[in-house]
């Protein structure tokens, strides 16, 4: 990156060079030679800035670094590569031509040069850093935040052009200024100087008129709605980050449970100290105290308007953790022990909001209730006394819905906070029109969400149709595993097909949320399999 900024910074002082040289030649040859020098940098930059891709994603990173997380997965095309070499060869020619225009005012070569270099800051700023300025206030009204695809939207091009033509007017407006009037008066670089200066400033205070419009309408949208602000925050508090103790697995490195460790119990690949380790202790006084400090930090999810990551991170350990200590009562014998283990889910559960602004709370609900359906599947006991508590948790998997919240809360508190006075009051214009669109984009998603969550067959590839299918996968996959599991119990073994499960256990019979085919069931003596879009779900203890 710091390459890249010299090799921009060497070849503008190149093309100013050669532009002052063309400028000051007497003979038309020389003048030529220099011009075409100046152009010939000005290309020889651009095209070296089109291949320089890791460069401007690093640069990209720098300037956004809670994106940092998917850095692999941003792509950066081609024609946006294309555009920003365009864009610096432009840049050398508006140079070269208003450095020649000045350079001709020879007994007042200072004000020329500072004249230059005040017009290479602003075309500077203009391009590369919109924020500070009113042009990239108004192309917020035309391009919406993709949340979909992590990449470099290609609707920005418009935004590259809409500043690329404000730079090529001025420069036509000191072409025509600098050939009608007196070329060796100081004072009418001046007063170019102030009417550019002037026009920029318009500019700007247009976009502010807009930027303090925007944030009236989205506040006012915001109260009618009833949305509340809600944020992703990456600074925890002391009080989470206390709750947990980090050297957990440092102090017991030999504890290493079926789903939560690093070995496969089931082709019995852990070596028998540490599953002697893991079967001593699971029971213990210490690790249950562990999982209350799990539950601890979970319990911030219910925090409506700010998600922490931890507190995810650690409700999924805490139900496998469960999970875990089922099977192992299962495998140790106690299997007296294990539904009532299990049954400590769907309290567990409610830690996370029936109606969550936040996408990701429902995609962690949809994982760790697949952990728990497969454990209660494997080792949940079969006795007939059970069946009431099967027959409940049945009912109530037919109550789960597939949830895709439009987070337009997320988009009250976006961008984050600028520090200083100044520079806040100069970022204001983009940040309140990039605020609104996100906000508005999302209210507008609402209906296409509401209809995509009661689908039975999901279509697309965004962001929201993947979570939708997951969901709609979970939720189908868990119904039916439990009405196999009741029906088991009742019949003593499982139905043929799952049409047998109709009307008595399931209200229909489900189809692939992806294809609209049915499902791929299959029973093996006392076991079945049953398998969805790639996963899969069986009774094999």
């Amino acid at each position: 990156m710091a390459a890249l900024i010299i090799i921009l910074v060497l070849a503008f002082i190149g093309v100013l060079i050669s532009a002052f040289m063309a400028g000051g030649s007497e003979k038309r040859k020389n003048a030529l030679l220099w011009s075409a020098g100046g152009v010939l940098l000005s290309a020889l930059t651009g095209g070296a800035l089109f291949f320089c891709k890791e460069a401007v994603k690093e640069i990209l990173l720098k300037q956004k670094p809670h994106l940092s997380f998917m850095a692999e997965s941003i792509n950066i095309p081609w024609q946006i590569m294309l555009q920003l070499g365009m864009t610096v060869f432009s840049c050398g020619i508006i140079l070269s031509l208003w450095s020649y225009n000045c350079r001709k005012s020879s007994s007042k070569w200072y004000w020329a040069l500072l004249w230059t270099l005040g017009v290479a800051f602003l075309i500077g700023h203009l391009l590369f850093l919109p924020q500070y300025y009113g042009i990239a206030a108004f192309v917020n009204f035309f391009v919406s935040p993709k949340q979909d695809v992590f990449s470099l939207d290609l609707s920005m091009l418009p935004a590259f052009y809409v500043m690329l033509a404000v730079n090529l007017l001025g420069a036509l407006l000191w072409l025509w200024h600098t050939l009608k009037t007196e070329k060796h008066s100081w004072k009418n670089i001046l007063v170019f100087a102030g009417s550019f200066t002037g026009f920029v400033c318009l500019v700007w205070l247009s976009a502010w008129c807009a930027g303090t419009w925007a944030k009236k309408s989205v506040d006012t949208k915001a109260a009618v709605l009833g949305i509340t602000p809600s944020r992703v925050a990456a600074n925890e508090p002391a009080e989470l980050k206390s709750l947990v103790n980090p050297e957990f697995y440092t102090k017991h490195p030999k504890y290493n449970p079926p789903r939560s460790g690093k070995y496969d119990w089931k082709k019995d690949t852990i070596p028998a100290d540490e599953k002697a380790y893991t079967m001593k202790f699971f029971t213990s006084p210490e690790l249950e105290t562990y999982l209350t400090s799990l539950k601890r930090s979970a319990a911030y999810i219910a925090q409506t308007d700010v998600q922490y990551l931890s507190p995810l991170q650690h409700f999924r350990s805490l139900v496998r953790h469960r999970a875990d200590i089922a099977e192992l009562y299962y495998r140790t014998n106690q299997k007296e022990k294990v539904l009532p283990e299990l049954l400590k889910y769907p309290e567990l559960e409610s830690l996370i909001p029936a109606d969550t602004p936040f996408l990701i709370c429902e995609l962690v609900r949809t994982a760790t209730r697949n952990i728990w359906i497969n454990a209660l599947i494997q080792y949940g006991p079969e006795d007939k006394s059970h069946l009431p508590t099967y027959r409940k948790f049945l009912d109530w998997s037919k109550s789960w819905k597939v949830h895709l919240p439009c987070e337009a809360g997320f988009y009250l508190v976006y961008p984050p906070e600028i520090k200083g006075k100044i520079a806040a009051f100069f970022y204001a214009p983009h940040l309140n029109t990039a605020r609104y669109r996100g906000f508005f984009d999302a209210v507008k998603r609402i209906p296409a969400l509401k209809k995509l969550e009661q689908a039975e067959i999901i279509s697309g590839d965004g962001m929201y149709a993947k979570a939708a299918k997951r969901q709609r996968l979970g939720m189908i996959m868990g119904q039916i595993a439990l009405a196999l599991k009741v029906y088991k119990i009742e019949h003593g073994k499982y139905p043929g097909k799952l049409s047998e499960l109709v009307p008595n256990y399931l209200p229909k019979e489900y189809v692939s949320p992806s294809t609209g085919k049915k499902l791929d069931y299959s029973v093996k003596g006392t076991n079945f399999t049953l398998v969805v879009d790639g996963s899969s779900i069986t009774s094999e203890r």
